[in-house]
């Protein structure tokens, strides 16, 4: 019984993440002129990569005591802001126009995030040493 109330829990938990996410992604697309661009999702994406890595390394510090903030900022928040269906969209709209854009939205995409993750892995390192 108290695995499924924890279930339940982290459920809730999740819904009300992907909720806040979700919402602030459709925020930045009203930015006037780039909201509606293909780039934004690129850079949400950048960003989502880079705020995962860094409340990785710190999670991963104090993930006893925090038992209910992965499943509400990392796939809550950050699972509901960033967004792997709307890349794939845009990259089959780019592909009916020029192959060669569509390629480097993917290559950038792909790249910027690897690299975002490894700045934010560097971030959260630093700001485990301010904590400690």
């Amino acid at each position: 019984m108290e695995r499924q109330h924890n279930f339940l829990i982290e459920l809730v938990i999740v819904g009300l993440g992907g909720g806040i996410g979700g919402s602030m992604r459709y925020i930045l697309s009203l930015i006037p002129i780039i909201g509606h661009m293909f780039f934004i999702t690129m850079v949400i994406n950048w960003l989502g990569a880079l705020l995962l890595a860094i409340f990785g390394v710190y999670i991963s510090q104090v993930s006893k005591q925090l038992s209910l903030w992965p499943p509400f900022i990392g796939t809550g928040i950050l699972g509901g802001f960033t967004t792997f269906s709307a890349m794939i969209l845009q990259i089959n709209q780019l592909a009916s126009h020029n192959y060669l854009i569509a390629g480097g939205y993917v290559f950038f995409t792909i790249f910027g995030g690897i690299i975002m993750v490894n700045i934010g892995r560097k971030i959260g390192k630093q700001f485990d040493e301010v904590i400690k």
